[in-house]
């Protein structure tokens, strides 16, 4: 079983040996051919609904999508480019400071990377994730970073959706309203504690 212990809004949690918790909390993890490790468990109920639920949930990924993966070098980041292509993107880019990060990103199935080390500015970037894009922009975007927001929305496709679900990079992001509007872009927030029982996979 599984349980997000405290909803995540700073209530007691799950480091005591016994938890009071309500029955409808508990998520039943599927086991493998030699049983699921607890520690994996507990991984894909964080990192693993962080990366999941804000593509399949929130921005709706539709088959065929590009989408593009910020932050791709860490954990959430690294599962959310396997789940873009088990939700059917026809493209995924993956963004990260990392370089040895990016190989792994595409080892796990990205099909281009961009390297968010060489301190760009939000227009070169975005050149640079449209080009990763095929060109043709990025329909959905996971964000755990928030500043690089900025890049992400001027390389969005018509009709594109950012999923903001951190700032490991900045708390603020300035977007111009022209760049909100001139691609009909939707901003969607998401944070695990806040997901109906039901949506739980």
């Amino acid at each position: 079983m599984y349980v997000q212990a405290g909803g995540g809004r700073g209530v007691p949690g799950s480091f005591a040996e016994r938890l009071a918790i309500a029955e409808s909390a508990l998520v039943t993890a599927p086991e493998g051919s030699d049983g699921a490790a607890d520690a994996l468990a507990a991984c894909f109920g964080v990192a693993g609904l962080a990366a999941w639920l804000p593509l399949e949930w929130r921005a709706q990924l539709r088959e065929g999508e590009t989408v593009l993966v910020l932050a791709a070098s860490g954990a959430v980041g690294k599962i959310a480019v396997q789940a873009a292509k088990l939700l059917g993107a026809g493209r995924v880019v993956a963004a990260a400071r990392d370089r040895e990060g990016l190989e792994r990103a595409r080892e796990l199935g990205a099909d281009a990377t961009v390297d968010l080390s060489d301190g760009a500015g939000a227009d070169e970037l975005a050149e640079s994730i449209r080009s990763a894009a095929g060109g043709d922009g990025v329909d959905v975007t996971l964000d755990p970073l928030c500043e690089p927001m900025v890049a992400a929305a001027k390389a969005s496709a018509s009709g594109a959706r950012i999923v903001s679900i951190g700032q490991s990079a900045g708390p603020e992001a300035t977007l111009a309203s022209a760049t909100v509007r001139g691609s009909t872009l939707s901003i969607l927030g998401y944070p695990n504690f806040d997901v109906p029982a039901e949506v739980v996979p």
